[in-house]
């Protein structure tokens, strides 16, 4: 039995399903051995018995050395999946376990309890050096199954792979709208959208949407072909690779109409619907690369890519009593895109001590396609292009040490159409963005020594960024005190490695960095930010294997700030973050036969900044700022996982796990909490919920060719927060492996 490291560390549990039916697949036979090259591993003369009749002259030169035989390995393995959801909601909705994991039966239709078969495949062409031909598929009901299919020889590789899943990602939505929740919206008493008499918008929401039940499908695929130097003179290859996505189904949304109007339509304007998702995307690309001579690499790839939306597009009519072929709006409008990329690498190296690599890139995006109401208005031009290069020298200037320094350019140009009925300086509330232009260059050494057998790496780096904007000029447009983007950002890192074996079995790594910036253009940038990662590892020999590993980030900026109308007093916004995750997972082989693991993860996530209100649109030339709070959000997230593997004789394994997910804490603090209590308890002011997955298997080996699978699988989210999220599952998977060869 194989020592088996368990990386579960931070896997999902749902995903758990997956891993556990695909665990303990039957061994293929091993493939015969290559014939050993006699002229390679010749016995010494000595040792060499004299033939009994040594061959001619001519019948050693004509003779080659036998090729192996194809060896084929095919196994084929039927499988009956029954589940049966419980503590949830029922199937007229969509449940918070369906989000990753998707179920329906082949009787009646059934999403919450019923069977479905499937099947899984594997045929490997092996040849003695290598599997030559894989083809493999894996199923887990009609919505979830996977395939790939490869080959390859000396001259070329082809590959094709493809996967179909069902998932409800956004389908649980619909539960968090105001017309589910209670308290999402004001209540009579009069709220925020026209306060008094209950006549505002936030008091009233309309769900039009006439279901529950959301669910989208995911189908991706991708192809290729490669030829080897052997086909191109030895000293180049050719490759062209093809990927794509379709996406169809359907998603939870929420919109405003266009306020006034007659008809009552100011206080129905806030409106939930169910809206059709329907998209694709094709990509093609090639790769040359080519040296020479052996005296310098150089790689060129482009590639060509194309997005379509063919769902309807939703027009928002003005309130007229009558259609209006001119809309004032386009809801949830996804316009169709094409993206064209170019790029040359070259490498060369210098008396096998210095390395050069350079680069340079290009690429751009166009929109296809427009909105009726981009139409209306004249905006028909949608264009972003780029360019960056890079230039990278690495050399070793003593046996420990090495430099290398890099320097790299990135420019993002704007080039749609500006100033037209629908993008114009009269328009604009926040600013255009007509390009971006950074540099980024820095240096660092590496040093070997003996001391603990360590390497130490210390560097330097610096980064300018410029955004060229433009401004609105209009009655409605944020002028650059009351916005806290800017246009430079402007700083510098300095970071230090130290890797090590201190002992036998042991490695260590500890790599902390500082950043500081005297400019930033968004305050999401970080004015100063300190980052340390720290991990070690050590295997014993009697079996034992752990790791470890310890991470922490802060991030702070207060350097932008908002102005009063007036331009008399300003405000720093102050928003800082720090997270820290540390795991550890541990291994032991008990037995030659017994293998067992446990992981343990856990991060914190933890951001402040402070809260200001105003009594007016920060367009307004009265817009006065109020500091009201610092509210804090905190959630700490833990993983925890158990499991064993037991090869009880040769005929019968089983395998176990647990995992036990945990994420809690508050969103807010302060006034802001408190007032997502009292709006809606629990629901928007904490997260609170617990998962619980526990998984068995066996295999047991019928005769030489036929194994049976046994698994099975409970799954258990708890949700204190929002008590509707609440549910569970059982899964049982029974499945036969027929091995063929």
């Amino acid at each position: 039995m194989k020592l088996k490291i368990s990386l579960v560390l931070t896997l999902p549990a749902l995903t758990l399903l997956a891993a556990s039916l695909q665990a303990a697949e039957p061994a293929a036979s091993p493939a015969p051995a290559a014939p050993a090259a006699s002229s390679d591993a010749a016995p010494t003369p000595a040792a060499t018995p004299a033939p009994a009749e040594a061959p001619s002259a001519e019948a050693a030169a004509t003779e080659e050395p036998a090729e192996s035989p194809n060896s084929w390995i095919s196994v084929i393995t039927p499988r009956l999946f029954l589940f049966d959801y419980f503590d949830g909601v029922g199937e007229d909705r969509t449940q918070f376990l369906e989000r990753y994991d998707y179920r329906e039966s082949v009787s009646g239709d059934d999403t919450r309890s019923g069977w479905y078969p499937d099947i899984d495949l594997d045929i490997t062409g092996n040849n003695g050096d290598r599997d030559f031909f894989v083809l493999e598929r894996r199923g887990f009901g009609e919505h979830n199954h996977r395939g790939l299919a490869k080959y390859g020889n000396d001259r070329l590789n082809v590959y094709g792979s493809y996967s179909k899943y069902r998932s409800a990602t956004g389908g649980i939505d619909y539960l968090y709208s105001p017309g589910q929740v209670t308290g999402g919206t004001g209540g009579g008493g009069g709220g925020g959208g026209g306060g008094g008499g209950g006549g505002g918008f936030v008091n009233n929401f309309l769900d039009s949407s006439g279901t529950s039940l959301y669910s989208i499908d995911r189908t991706t695929y991708n192809a290729g072909l490669k030829l080897k130097p052997s086909v191109l003179g030895g000293w180049a290859t050719a490759a062209v690779d093809y990927s794509g996505y379709k996406r169809d189904g359907n998603k939870f949304a929420a919109f405003l109409l266009e306020g006034g109007g007659g008809g009552g339509a100011g206080q129905t304007r806030w409106r939930g619907i169910n809206l059709a998702v329907d998209e694709r995307m094709n990509r093609i690309g090639l790769t040359l690369t080519a040296s020479p001579q052996k005296r310098f690499e150089l790689a060129y790839e482009v590639s060509y890519e194309e997005f379509v939306n063919d769902a309807p597009e939703l027009q928002m009519q003005a309130l007229t009593g009558t259609v209006n072929p001119s809309p004032v709006a386009s809801l949830f409008y996804v316009a169709d895109t094409s993206l064209v990329t170019h790029g040359i690498r070259f490498s060369k190296r210098f008396d096998d001590r210095w390395l050069v690599n350079a680069g340079y890139g290009m690429s751009w995006l166009d929109q296809d396609s427009f909105s009726a109401y981009e139409t209306a208005s004249g905006h028909n031009k949608g264009k972003i292009s780029t360019d960056n290069a890079y230039l990278t020298l690495n050399g070793r200037v003593s046996p420990e040490v090495t430099l290398e320094g890099y320097i790299k350019y990135y420019n993002h140009d704007n080039d749609s159409s500006f100033g037209d009925g629908l993008i114009n300086t009269g328009t604009l509330v926040a600013p255009r963005i007509n390009s971006i232009d950074s540099m980024d260059y820095g240096v660092s050494a590496d040093w070997r020594t003996d001391f603990m057998k360590s390497g130490f790496t210390a560097g330097w780096r610096h980064l300018d960024r410029e955004r060229d904007l433009t401004w609105g000029g209009g009655g409605q447009s944020i002028d650059p005190p009351q916005s806290l983007y800017r246009e430079d950002t402007v700083s510098d890192e300095i970071f230090f490695k130290w890797s090590a074996r201190p002992a036998q079995g042991w490695t260590t790594e500890l790599r902390p960095s500082y950043l500081w910036s005297d400019k930033t253009g968004l305050v999401v940038e970080p004015e100063e930010a300190f980052l340390l990662k720290t991990k070690a590892s050590y295997a014993s020999p009697d079996g034992w294997v752990a790791s470890g590993f310890y991470d922490y980030k802060n991030r702070k900026n207060d350097n932008n700030t908002f102005t009063d109308g007036d331009d008399v007093l300003s405000y720093n916004q102050n928003l800082e973050g720090t997270l820290h995750s540390a795991g550890l997972s541990l291994n032991h082989m008990l037995r030659d036969n017994i293998n067992v693991y446990g992981n343990l993860y856990w991060m914190q996530d933890d951001v402040s900044s402070y809260l200001f209100s105003t009594t007016n649109q920060r367009w307004n030339p009265a817009i006065a700022f109020t500091l009201v709070d610092e509210p804090n959000y905190q959630i700490d997230s833990y993983v925890f996982n158990l499991g064993g593997d037991w090869d009880a004789n040769e005929k019968l394994s089983l395998s176990a796990s647990y995992t036990y997910t945990r994420s809690k804490g508050d969103v807010a603090s302060g006034t802001v909490y408190n007032q997502l209590v009292a709006a809606t308890g629990t629901i928007d002011s904490v997260i609170d919920n617990t998962l619980h997955s526990f998984a068995i298997g066996s295999d047991y080996i019928l005769g030489e060719k036929s194994t049976i699978k046994l698994n099975y699988i409970y799954d258990r989210y708890n949700d204190d927060a929002y008590d509707l999220l609440s549910g569970g599952v059982h899964t049982l998977a029974l499945g036969w492996a027929y091995s063929m060869q």
